[in-house]
Parts: C-alpha cells; sequence; structure tokens
C-alpha cells in the first residue's frame, strides 16, 4: 500500500506493533516528541504522509478503520517559515521512520521545499542523521538542535543552478552520461544502498524535450539548470506515495547529477 496524506490526529491513531517477536510504540510516542520540539519554529505548518501496513481493517461502510491502523511508514515534514524562504522556497525539518524495512530506521533531516509544487531541493549530505529504530527503545531526538545550526549553501546552489541554461541538444548529449551515472553509482550507508532508476533520465528527457504540455519544456529552445532539476526532483518528490523512505539521498544524488560534469 502507498503513504497517504493524514492530519497529525488522525496519524495519532497509529497503534503499537508488533513485528518478528519485536514490539514498537504508537505512532503518537513516536512523532509526538519530534513535534513538541519543532512546533513552535513551524508554526503549526505540517504536511504528513503515512503508509498503513499491508494488511488494514475496515468499517461496516468500507472504509479505512482509523481506529484500528498501523502505520509501518511515517514523514512528518515541518515547514519552517518565511524568514527562512529563497524565492518562494521554504526550509522544512523532518522526521521520517520505518518499521518494515530490512534494518528499522529513524531519519531526521532539513531540506529546502519549492513551495510551488512541493519538489525537494537537497544538497547537503550533512543535514541527515539516520538511527536505527530499536524495539522498546525512545528515539533520539538531539539531531533537531544540531541541524538547525549547520551552514546550508542551498541558495548558492539554487542560484548556480539558475545561471545554467542549456537547449535540446545539450540534454541529448547529457541523456547518456545521466543514465550511466545512474546505473554505476550508488548511495550506501549501514541501512543499505540506494540508487536512482535508469529510467528517471529519460522521463526527465521527455518532459523537457518531448512533451510540450510538461511545466518543464524547453520553451523558445532552452531550458534553465533551475528549470531542469525541478523536472527531476518532482519525478521523485511526487512518486504518489511510492517511496516516502529514500527522497532525501536519492534528490541528493541528483544534485549531484547536475554538478558533475
Amino acid at each position: 500500500m502507498n503513504a497517504i496524506d493524514l492530519n497529525i490526529n488522525d496519524l495519532y491513531q497509529g497503534k503499537a506493533t508488533m513485528i518478528k517477536d519485536n514490539k514498537y510504540f504508537s505512532t503518537q510516542q513516536y512523532i509526538e516528541p519530534f513535534i513538541d520540539r519543532v512546533d513552535k519554529l513551524c508554526q503549526g505548518n505540517f504536511i504528513i504522509k503515512a503508509q498503513p501496513a499491508n494488511q488494514i481493517s475496515l468499517t461496516p461502510q468500507g472504509d479505512v478503520n482509523m481506529e484500528d491502523i498501523v502505520f509501518n511508514r511515517v514523514w512528518v515534514q515541518g515547514v519552517l517559515p518565511g524568514e527562512y524562504a529563497y524565492e518562494n522556497h521554504q526550509q522544512s525539518i523532518n522526521m521520517l521512520y520505518a518499521l518494515d524495512t530490512r534494518k528499522p530506521l529513524v531519519k531526521i533531516f532539513k531540506n529546502t521545499l519549492n513551495m510551488a509544487c512541493l519538489n525537494m531541493c537537497v544538497f547537503n549530505p550533512e543535514h541527515i542523521n539516520i538511527q536505527e529504530l530499536k524495539p522498546s527503545e525512545a528515539i533520539n531526538y538531539s539531531f533537531v538542535d544540531v541541524v538547525m545550526k549547520l551552514v546550508d549553501d542551498t541558495k548558492v546552489r539554487l542560484e548556480a543552478l539558475a545561471k545554467l541554461s542549456l537547449d535540446p541538444e545539450d540534454l541529448k548529449e547529457k541523456l547518456g552520461f545521466w543514465i550511466d551515472k545512474c546505473i554505476k553509482v550508488k548511495y550506501s550507508n549501514t541501512f543499505g544502498t540506494i540508487k536512482l532508476p535508469e529510467t528517471l533520465p529519460i522521463d526527465v528527457y521527455k518532459q523537457t524535450v518531448l512533451d510540450t504540455k510538461s511545466p518543464y519544456f524547453c520553451k523558445n529552445g532552452l531550458i534553465d539548470g533551475f528549470t531542469l532539476y525541478n523536472a527531476f526532483t518532482d519525478i521523485i518528490t511526487n512518486d504518489r506515495g511510492k517511496d516516502i523512505v529514500n527522497k532525501y539521498e536519492k534528490i541528493y544524488m541528483v544534485s549531484n547529477l547536475l554538478f558533475e560534469n
């Protein structure tokens, strides 16, 4: 089952669960300490996605029974207010956990959102902390305070992208390079290996060169680097809830892809 959009009250309905004899707390017990730490910063502006367990119960009317539900994967984005913004971009402080991965994990990270489409921008690998989610143990939330103090060069990177200008021939030349990198480059950590799909550059090429109705189409025969970047990040960000666990790493890989010659 793909992830669904929720409000905080519905999210807190998630029950405690047991997976392979390991007991895990309720959703509220994991998320509420994070909400308490960032609520003043975010002024109550949260974007929430959660993936229910594969088997769920239904009400007599056939709706999802929110009073008897378990969320295996949860992602809470706290959107920071306007003073953090860069040209309709705002930063967000995030907490994500997954119970059903090979090794249950928690990610706390900060990134930037394009508020026009909610595409993520990620340029700083040090802005994420990954820890094991151990059964019946509390999460360490201290990275929330740490990451808010780290230097962020997103503004500089976005300005550099905006200055780039490419035409369809440039994109055609880069297409093979991008596909090759998607095949060969991996992002590895102690929790596994992440790759960009080999089809990603092809889908971007279609949107920028072939699809005249695409918002990322090369109008007037040119496309700037910022628009190209968003063509990539849009596909990853808005995947209809298929993968909420690895978006940060995938978009960081896209950033490297476009800044690499």
